[in-house]
């Protein structure tokens, strides 16, 4: 059987390793559809509820708001805090919070969805009536989770499969980072009847067992790519059928250690 520095000099586990990643970009799909709910659903949540004044659609601009305040204050002030409490916030354990945050946004506006309905004269057809006596503000939350996601999970997914996949197949890992677009619109046409009266609470609701459920199955499956850090970041490009061209592990690290 071969050795492993033969099977990273054949390039196997280099594309092992890219295959791996590719897998990692999942939660991509699920930040997507949180993102037309927030062009879409939460929108239309909105006109049922009291806008005062306002335009319903004013608060999709927390969204991009809560990531430019929040992405510095976690790289500075959470990151290092919980580094020194010797928790190690890694990229594998921001995805799966993320994911469960995701899933508290959707129960957010699940509930929010309830009250609508508990409130308005016309019960589980309340497009049909005035709005309800709930403040449009009252969204804020699921907007705010949602943009936390989107940090945990999916810009995190996105920095892991790039920088752990191996040099020559970043390329296919951003082109399937694109392909979960197009599964997230998929997963949206699908969810589309359950998109307008008397339907959103199921709306909500199961896109956040989707996301409670991808949660627990992406850490069942990949909490051992934690312990493979150092190992990952080391990966060589990988020549495939070029062996003569490749080069062991070990002698990428001796080579490292002469320089340093």
């Amino acid at each position: 059987m071969a050795s492993m520095p033969a099977l990273y000099s054949c390039g196997i586990l280099s594309f092992g390793s890219a295959t791996t990643k590719v897998r990692t970009l999942a939660p991509i799909s699920i930040c997507k559809i949180l993102t037309l709910s927030v062009n879409n659903n939460l929108i239309s949540q909105a006109a049922t509820m009291r806008v005062d004044g306002v335009p319903n659609d004013v608060l999709t601009n927390l969204n991009p708001f809560a990531l430019i305040i929040m992405i510095p204050i976690l790289d500075t002030v959470v990151y290092p805090a919980l580094r020194k409490l010797r928790i190690n916030p890694t990229p594998l354990k921001r995805i799966t919070v993320g994911y469960f945050v995701a899933s508290a946004a959707m129960i957010w506006a699940c509930v929010i969805q309830y009250y609508i309905y508990k409130r308005s004269e016309c019960g589980h057809y309340a497009n049909d009536c005035d709005p309800v006596n709930i403040s449009m503000w009252a969204q804020s939350g699921s907007y705010i989770l949602i943009a936390f996601s989107e940090i945990m999970a999916s810009i995190t997914s996105l920095e892991y499969a790039h920088s752990k996949a191996p040099a020559n197949m970043r390329s296919m890992v951003q082109s399937v980072a694109l392909f979960m677009n197009a599964i997230s619109s998929a997963i949206g046409f699908a969810l589309a009847p359950l998109a307008d009266d008397p339907n959103l609470i199921w709306n909500y609701g199961v896109v956040a067992v989707l996301a409670a459920i991808g949660g627990t199955m992406f850490w069942i499956q990949f909490r051992h790519l934690d312990e493979q850090e150092d190992e990952l970041n080391m990966l060589p490009t990988g020549e495939f059928g070029n062996q003569a061209a490749a080069v062991p592990v070990e002698t990428v690290k001796e080579s490292d250690k002469s320089q340093a």
